[in-house]
Order: structure tokens, then C-alpha cells, then sequence
């Protein structure tokens, strides 16, 4: 992995630069604005480390030229200011820096990263000539939500922006939540009574699959639900301070699919004449396509500038030999819920090492509940 840091006159970034140093990584130390437009056309960079403020501009607006030049590099800023979004960025840190966590985070992130930004798969999403749309709304609510004097009303702001998806929310609140025959009119309460996690399920879920494909064989209603059910399993698997992710995760984990089916009318038609219905289709996919929707899912994911934690799930969701490297979390709670809800079996050695013998009857229950 080869690391640009865009530093100002303060020289923010020197402590980085030193930790760099030490660990011996491969990477170019640039001060200002024109010096990094200058290394970026010269050289490759698999990564971008920006400050705050370069020469008057704020660094999200030069991350947001590097996404559009250079789609392929993760983008990390490092800002105080919590007031701004940061949705082009994948990583965000405050100073002061911890220049350690930083460095072990583009450790973490380097073999996902160099999987999904392979020339094929970046050639194939450039080419297709209508994607899914990022989910804005989401983005500035989760920003929103970051910020430490959060409450409903501003939350209200963000969804209101959007009448029909507010339309939506209010529905689901009157739907799951109302006890008197009045309806619920007002959207701050109705936010107050779903929460801050049912309230962003229905926002990103509303916003994805606003975008309505005409593949043939395909429906996206019954891909909604499946991500929905997987989101929802997913979620009830993990500590409390990652169901959020979690519920993401299982939203998006199936994303590639919508687009990777968008990639040749014929090789399409040819996937549906011989998938397996729920079944365990990546061979095919890869044969078909010569990609799959994994990794077709993570890189555009990686383009709208979500994290990494996030990427990962999607990425290795059909690969639990890969997730029995790490500990329990999201993405190995994804894995799980997705094939549960497909009516599969896990695999043996990922139930086996992770001890779940004891609970795999009552999840698997679960997800018959949820389908």
C-alpha cells in the first residue's frame, strides 16, 4: 500500500509522517494543495491522508477531487470540525492524532481494498450507464448522528427533506406504533417512538431501493425483503454498539447484485437459466461475469465513501474461511444471517469455531420468523 499525506503549513500530519517512518510503510509527504495535485498525476497512491485545511480549502472538497479522478483510494481526513459532513471520506479522525490507531487501520483495510479496485471490476461499474444513487439522506443523518447535542428535531430537518420519504417514516410509525385511533402527524415524535436505529433502517432502505432496475427474472421486492430480514437477524447477533452497523450491512450485503445485473442483457439471461433459487450462486457469478457481486458491492460502496468495517461485511459475506481470521462482529454476523435466511446450512468449521452449536437452532428459528 502506497500512502499520500496532504499536510498544511502546521504540519499536522509530522507525527503520522514519523509513525510511518517506523513502520517502514511506503508512502510521500506533500505540503499544500499544489504539491498533492502534483504527486497524485505523477504517482500512484492507494491511500490518501488529508488535513483539515489546505491552502484556505477545506480538506473534504480535495477528497472529493480525489474521488472523482482517482476512484480507486481510500480517502481519510482528519478534522476537529464535527459540524461538517465527512461522507466522502471512508476514515475520519480528530486531532490530536493517534498515529497508531491510524496506521493499524490502513493495515486492516489494505487486502479488501486491493480486492475490489481490481481493473475489472472498476472497469464494469464505469461502464454501466445507470447505478444506484449513494443514500444522501442516510449519510447526513449518520453524520448528524456523530455529533454530540443531537435530538429529534434535528433529525427531523434532515428526513423532512425529502417529502416522500417522510411520507414513509410517518407511515411505519403510525403502522407499528400508534395506540389511539389519531394519527401520528408529527415527524419528532414519530422518530422518538421508532428510535434512531429503525429510523435509519427505513431511511437507507427507502433511498436504495428507490432505484428500480428492469432486469428480467430479477425483483427487487423480493431482494428488499431478504435484506431486510438479514439486516434485522444480523443486528440481534452483535453487541449493542455495533447493531447499527450491523443493520447496515445486512441492508447492503446483496447491493452488487443490482448492479452486476446490469452488466450484459445476454450473460444475465444466462446466470437466471442456471442459478440455484436461494442457493450459493458465486461460482456461477464469477464464471458469467468473470466478477462477483461481493466485490462489485464493496467497490461501490468504497466510491460512496463508507467505511471500511462496513466494506468488509459485504466483500466477505460468502467467505467464512476468511472470517474465522478475526473475532465475532458484523460482517461475521452478516455471513450468518444471510445464509439462515436463505434456508442454508453454515458452514460446519465457522459454526464449530466460533461455538455457536448451542444457539445455531434458536438463530435459525429466528430467521424462519423473519423471512
Amino acid at each position: 500500500m502506497k500512502i499520500l499525506l496532504i499536510d498544511n503549513l502546521e504540519n499536522h500530519l509530522l507525527d503520522l509522517k514519523r509513525e510511518l517512518l517506523k513502520s517502514r510503510a511506503k508512502f510521500a509527504h506533500v505540503s499544500g494543495l499544489h504539491a498533492a495535485v502534483s504527486a497524485l498525476s505523477q504517482h500512484q497512491f492507494n491511500i490518501v491522508v488529508c488535513a483539515a485545511d489546505i491552502d484556505g480549502s477545506y480538506g473534504e472538497s480535495i477528497l472529493e477531487m480525489v474521488a472523482k479522478k482517482f476512484p480507486k483510494i481510500v480517502r481519510i481526513l482528519i478534522d476537529d470540525d464535527e459540524s461538517k459532513p465527512k461522507s466522502i471520506a471512508h476514515y475520519s479522525f480528530a486531532m490530536p492524532l493517534d498515529s497508531k490507531i491510524i496506521i493499524n487501520t490502513i493495515g486492516q483495510l489494505a487486502s479488501n481494498n486491493q480486492a475490489i479496485t481490481k481493473d475489472i471490476i472498476v472497469k464494469t461499474v464505469a461502464n454501466i450507464k445507470t447505478l444506484p444513487s449513494p443514500p444522501k439522506v442516510y449519510m447526513q443523518l449518520n453524520a448528524v448522528l456523530k455529533e454530540k447535542n443531537t435530538d429529534s428535531e434535528k433529525i427531523a430537518k434532515i428526513v423532512q427533506q425529502d417529502p416522500a420519504l417522510t411520507a414513509k417514516v410517518l407511515q411505519f410509525a403510525n403502522n407499528t406504533y400508534a395506540s389511539t385511533g389519531k394519527p401520528m402527524m408529527n415527524i419528532s415524535d414519530a422518530i422518538t417512538k421508532m428510535g434512531i436505529d429503525t429510523l435509519s433502517c427505513i431511511v437507507m432502505t427507502a433511498e436504495l431501493f428507490s432505484y428500480n432496475p428492469k432486469i428480467k427474472d430479477f425483483s427487487i421486492l423480493d431482494e428488499q425483503l431478504h435484506s431486510l430480514a438479514t439486516a434485522k437477524l444480523a443486528a440481534s447477533m452483535v453487541k449493542p454498539e455495533l447493531k447499527q452497523d450491523a443493520m447496515i450491512a445486512g441492508l447492503l450485503h446483496d447491493l452488487g447484485k443490482v448492479v452486476l445485473f446490469e452488466v450484459n442483457e445476454q450473460s444475465t439471461a444466462l446466470f437466471f437459466k442456471h442459478r440455484i433459487k436461494d442457493g450459493n450462486n458465486m461460482a456461477l457469478e464469477n464464471k458469467v461475469f468473470a466478477i462477483d457481486h461481493c466485490h462489485v458491492g464493496g467497490y461501490l460502496l468504497h466510491t460512496w465513501g463508507f467505511s471500511y468495517k462496513i466494506i468488509e461485511a459485504i466483500v466477505l459475506h460468502h467467505s467464512p474461511e476468511k472470517l474465522m481470521q478475526k473475532s465475532f462482529g458484523v460482517a461475521q454476523a452478516v455471513y450468518l444471517a444471510n445464509v439462515l435466511t436463505h434456508k442454508q446450512p453454515a458452514a460446519p468449521e465457522f459454526i464449530e469455531h466460533f461455538k455457536l452449536a448451542g444457539v445455531i437452532d434458536a438463530l435459525t428459528r429466528r430467521a424462519e420468523k423473519l423471512i
